[in-house]
């Protein structure tokens, strides 16, 4: 499958919509050749180099992109909404100028039915998580839908924990739904961990304070 490539400063899992702003010639014309075909492009993670500019070299696997909402701005700007499709592992580049175009292969997906325990408790985890981060910024908790399946639950987390880049392209790269939620479920302790210390002493400060004014 040939894909051509938008490295950016970010990292797109299966199931997840983002924003892109596009506005360099370049992509301008990637973005316009790919809404008139109907075809995806992929997302892929820079590994090193500019994001705006230059060239970048991009890491191997990367996720492809479809265009669901477009709006068009002046001098041939857009705003994109993307929705993750398919991990994707990067084969040859066949084209660096003026864009990235690439052989890729489509990477296996797991539906990790075998891994359900396990998925049921990150998801508790990610919610108390949802729940107390809201709590820290003096908001209401809400009610999360989560996906059901482990493997898109797993790329559901991902998508919103609170890491870096680079460890969000492990989990990217890390094709066992099994494997992810074991990471997410780290992550996801020692996040609650912290959070939870974080309100204790918001709630501490807060009333406190209202004591002593009385």
């Amino acid at each position: 499958m040939e894909l051509p490539l938008f490295p950016l400063n970010t990292v797109l899992f299966p199931g997840a919509v983002i924003p892109i702003h596009v506005f360099e010639e370049r992509y301008k014309a990637m973005i316009g050749r790919c809404l008139e075909r109907k075809e995806p492009f992929g997302i892929v993670l820079i590994r090193s180099g500019r994001e705006v500019g230059g060239p970048a070299v991009p890491y191997e696997v990367g996720t492809v992109a479809r265009i669901g909402r477009v709006e068009r701005l002046e001098d041939g700007r857009m705003n994109l909404l993307v929705l993750g499709e398919r991990r994707f592992r990067i084969r040859e580049l066949r084209q660096t100028q003026p864009y990235l175009v690439a052989e890729v292969e489509l990477l296996p997906e797991e539906d990790g039915q075998e891994v359900q325990e396990l998925a049921d408790t990150v998801a508790a985890l990610f919610s108390e998580f949802m729940r107390l981060s809201l709590a820290v910024t003096g908001q209401w908790a809400r009610t999360v839908r989560l996906p059901s399946g482990p493997a898109a639950l797993a790329d559901f987390v991902a998508h919103r924990l609170p890491i870096d880049l680079r460890q969000k392209q492990r989990l990217l790269e890390t094709l066992s739904a099994r494997a992810r939620l074991e990471m997410e479920a780290h992550v996801l302790k020692e996040s609650i961990q912290e959070l939870t210390r974080q309100v204790a002493a918001m709630r501490a400060q807060r009333w406190g304070g209202f004591w002593a004014l009385n």
